[in-house]
């Protein structure tokens, strides 16, 4: 039973003293409505405003909230793999500071992983709150397009989530500075269900995700979980290699008919289109080039300045 084991719950948080205060006594109210001990680990992603000023006060103030400061701002995608590390806990709860995740489905949560003997619980946007359409159809098409070249099934996944610590043991191992936290606990594996829930409207601040940013976090979650793309030189290079056997033919059938060649315009379209295929090519192999180079420098995955 998950009232038998200790639990620790990951917030990172980046730019939100405003609401920091009045979100965290909201979570703690309603985890102590429904009996839940636990202690938290908040991690502050390099924030420029007070927010590890806000935090402080909060560890002063209540015993159970622990916190870490990163030296510059490394994303939440490390800010989430620092608070695993940096607490312990038989059971670890992650979520965002602004009751996006609303903290009231945590206590079902955990008793769904109970009653079904699962390692992990992953929370799944039953609907996607009050996001623009823009960003929705960025969203929904981000998904279908990591699962069809990665075979991750992430269809409206989010960063709510309960594990068990085989799990964050699991996940610990991983030493890589780029990756995306909600791909490494679906390739890990184990024991899973999934736990629809309404996302409800952010309490204080803006959201710091923008489209750009999507867009960017698909690139990281495509260099990190596939080489497919690198497959892409290799088909281009067979394509082209089958025209040019096919306007060979052509054109050596051409000069011993006797007949004058006049492709002067599919010439120059061969040759914009391979020059398209060739800078393409590069791009993708520089890409991954960019990524071992990144790696391969073994430099520390993030800094911590500041403990509470």
């Amino acid at each position: 039973m998950y009232t038998e084991k200790s639990i620790a719950i990951v917030i990172p948080v980046y730019n939100e003293a405003d609401a920091l205060r009045s979100n965290f006594l909201a979570i703690k109210a309603i985890l102590d409505a429904d009996d839940i001990a636990c202690r938290f680990m908040f991690v502050d992603d390099g924030s420029k405003d007070t927010t590890w000023s806000v935090l402080e006060s909060l560890g002063k103030e209540f015993p159970e909230v622990g916190a870490v400061r990163f030296a510059r701002n490394f994303g939440k995608e490390l800010a989430l793999c620092a608070g695993l590390d940096s607490i312990d806990a038989d059971l670890f709860v992650t979520m965002d500071s602004d009751l996006q995740h609303p903290p009231k489905y945590i206590k079902p949560m955990l008793e769904r992983m109970d009653a079904e003997g699962v390692n992990l619980v992953e929370g799944i946007k039953a609907s996607r709150g009050t996001e623009t359409l823009k960003y929705k159809l960025v969203a929904k098409s981000f998904y279908k397009f990591l699962k069809w070249i990665t075979g991750l099934d992430m269809d409206n996944s989010s960063d709510f989530k309960v594990m068990d610590r085989e799990v964050v043991e699991s996940i610990r191992r991983f030493k890589e500075r780029n990756l995306f936290f909600r791909g490494i606990t679906n390739w890990v594996g184990f024991k899973r269900v999934s736990f629809p829930f309404e996302v409800e409207e952010r309490q204080g601040g803006n959201s710091h995700f923008s489209t750009a940013k999507l867009m960017l976090l698909a690139g990281n979650a495509i260099l990190s979980y596939t080489s497919k793309p690198l497959y892409l030189t290799l088909f281009s290079g067979v394509l082209f290699l089958i025209f040019a056997i096919i306007l060979g033919i052509q054109t050596l059938f051409n000069y011993f008919s006797g007949h004058a060649i006049s492709g002067f315009s599919t010439v120059i379209l061969l040759l914009l289109i391979t020059g398209s295929m060739v800078m393409l090519s590069l791009g993708i192999i520089g890409a991954y080039i960019s990524r071992i180079y990144e790696e391969i420098k073994d430099r520390p995955r993030y800094i911590i300045s500041k403990k509470i």
